[in-house]
């Protein structure tokens, strides 16, 4: 997350990373057995610390986190901040070079590759988390980290929503339900749209990107369809898939057509959409360039629901490294320390909407509220944290990552569907069966 971005476009960076990258990191990680490595700290009297938040907004505000630790801990962090589009290479370099850091603020698709490798020491974040309390995490974050055996390769740090933003003033005047549950949202999709006077229905990705798959994402696991089961089995063809892909041709009807995350996001600005999906990075955007009045005029559907409730969304966690115990002991205290207290609201004050709280007591205090951008948004910051707890992703199963979704993801089957039964009007039974086989393809 370089500077100011969207999360979709962010979410769409990780996953190349690790289709393109990690792949070849976990076989090289398992022939250095790295369980035992020691990081290039080397000790309880220095750490060595990477983080993925690479930009101005971000160096700042965590180098003053940072700051704050070595004087009242006594151990010296030598920080590094990599672009997220270079840090499985960087990681890479540094297995082949035994300069692993110590801890790692990375993407829960690289946590979850590198805990599977044997890379990690999740006794340590696991420590950390009880530590700090289970009960106050977010339990979607807090899933996407588990170990699977009662344990988490990483400390959930901040996170963002998908979520449909609404006009309220328009669906109050149209007396209609806040847009959630399949019906509310086709409803407000039929009502709204007017496209003689360039005014449509909805907004959502169609086009083959990774806006289109995410936006889809929370419909297909709404009700309660997958790509891959836990055996990375493809089952895109269920019948629960070709329910959602018929109900999402029946819903693309109202939208502008093949558009852009961008696209979307400016209609619903230009007033000619009443609601649209787009990620929490919304909260600073719209406030910048629509002003207080938009914002007040703005809600958050944070789920969809239909035989269950799901939301899209991204998380990134701290990562502690296989070293000496020492090492170990003063990487567990710097997470400890930066999820505690005024350095946590600091830590998630670097970027409203995109670095949201994964802690709830955080969430809710009055130090996180205030913030020009958080209190600006009011009663929505309390929904998009809820959402946090309803946040589902396809290449995560069971509370296990599956790599096999990245070659998925790499040649855009997802997004293909979604732009097949949208744009092209093809048969949703058809289009789930073709898409089906191109996937087992794709990984035969």
């Amino acid at each position: 997350m370089a500077g100011h971005g969207n999360g979709q476009h962010t979410a769409a960076v990780t996953d190349a990373l690790s289709r393109r990258r990690l792949l070849q990191l976990g076989g090289t990680a398992a022939a250095a057995g790295l369980a035992g490595c020691t990081g290039g700290g080397g000790g309880a009297d220095e750490i060595d610390y990477w983080n993925i938040h690479n930009g101005d907004d971000f160096r700042g505000p965590i180098n003053g986190i940072v700051d704050g630790f070595e004087e009242s801990n006594g151990t010296t962090v030598n920080t590094r901040y990599v672009d997220n589009d270079d840090i499985a290479e960087q990681l890479s370099s540094a297995v082949a070079s035994d300069t692993l850091p110590n801890v790692g603020l990375l993407a829960i698709q690289t946590i979850q590759r590198l805990g599977a490798d044997g890379s990690l020491a999740p006794e340590s974040t696991t420590a950390v988390i009880e530590e700090i309390g289970t009960d106050d995490f977010r339990d979607g974050p807090l899933q996407f980290m588990s170990s699977g055996d009662g344990g988490y390769y990483g400390v959930p740090a901040d996170a963002w929503v998908q979520g449909i933003w609404y006009r309220r003033s328009a669906f109050e005047e149209a007396g209609l339900d806040e847009p959630v549950t399949w019906d509310a949202i086709l409803e407000a999709a039929e009502t709204f749209h007017d496209p003689d006077n360039d005014t449509y229905g909805i907004g959502f990705g169609t086009q083959v990107d990774a806006y289109a798959r995410q936006c889809f994402t929370q419909f297909a696991r709404s009700n309660g369809a997958r790509v891959l089961d836990a055996d990375a089995n493809v089952v895109f063809d269920s019948d629960a898939m070709v329910e959602t892909l018929e109900y999402y041709q029946e819903l693309g009807q109202y939208t502008p057509g093949s558009v852009t995350f961008d696209d979307t996001r400016n209609l619903y600005g230009n007033e000619q959409e009443h609601m649209f999906l787009y990620s929490s990075y919304l909260l600073p955007d719209l406030l910048s360039d629509e002003g207080e009045e938009m914002v007040q005029d703005t809600a958050l559907a944070p789920a969809t629901e239909n035989t269950r409730r799901s939301t899209y969304g991204q998380v990134l966690g701290h990562a502690i490294f296989g070293a000496g115990d020492a090492a170990l002991t003063a990487s567990e205290d710097l997470v400890t320390h930066i999820m505690s207290g005024d350095s946590y609201v600091s830590w998630v004050h670097t970027n409203p909407g995109g670095t949201m709280p994964v802690r709830q007591s955080t969430a809710e205090s009055d130090a996180y509220r205030d913030n020009d951008i958080i209190s600006a948004w009011g009663e929505t910051i309390g929904q998009i944290s809820s959402a946090l707890g309803n946040m589902d992703r396809f290449d995560v199963v069971e509370g296990t990552l599956l790599p096999e979704f990245g070659q998925i993801s790499s040649q855009s089957l997802v997004a293909e569907a979604v732009n097949r039964v949208v744009i092209n009007g093809d048969d949703p039974e058809t289009v789930a069966t073709e898409q089906a086989e191109a996937m087992r393809s794709a990984l035969s």
